[in-house]
């Protein structure tokens, strides 16, 4: 595994995307993830698992990312997103800012055939993608804001401060007054 002690395995089956997450996975992880699946989904793709047996840990980007997709697909057709077997801690941390209501989440049915060709997804962000990484960051925190409820209040304050430094860090630079 990777610096960052996670990896996101993806392949696609017909018209399905499967996502195998292991260890520990962070916003490094998200644009690869959202990118594969959007990717999918302009080509026909009709459902995702997500399998989190093996998951030991994600951040709130992640987490956003994941209600983002689920948004996407379940547009198309409901319950065509699911979380596969998330591992006891995630299991404690959805439960915990009560995102468990926000997923169909199956306890059997697996993305785990090992014996199928897996891509490793990328786990970090190069300078030219940083842009639209950080635009993932917003964007996974203003749908976990969007949830309602404790999870709403909990990440709308986040997803307003990292919109403004977003902003700010896009703005044209102007010369400081009397330089010159």
């Amino acid at each position: 595994m990777s610096a960052l002690h996670g990896k996101v395995l993806a392949r696609r089956d017909g018209d399905d995307l499967c996502f195998l997450v292991v260890g520990k996975v962070t916003c490094h992880h998200s644009p690869a993830l959202r990118e594969y699946a959007e990717e999918g989904l302009r080509h026909g793709a009709t459902s995702v698992q997500v399998d989190l047996r093996d998951c030991s840990y994600c951040d709130s980007t992640f987490l956003g990312t994941l209600l983002q997709l689920k948004r996407r697909f379940d547009s198309c057709s409901p319950g065509t997103f699911r979380l596969v077997c998330p591992s006891a801690p995630l299991r404690q941390m959805l439960a915990q800012i009560g995102a468990e209501r926000l997923f169909c989440i199956a306890d059997e049915g697996a993305a785990t055939d090992l014996q199928t060709t897996w891509q490793q997804l990328a786990d970090t962000v190069d300078h030219a993608a940083a842009r639209r990484f950080k635009q993932n960051v917003v964007e996974a925190h203003q749908e976990l804001a969007n949830a309602g409820g404790a999870l709403g209040q909990r990440f709308a304050p986040l997803a307003e401060a990292v919109s403004q430094e977003l902003d700010l860090d896009h703005e044209p630079h102007r010369p400081h007054p009397g330089a010159g």
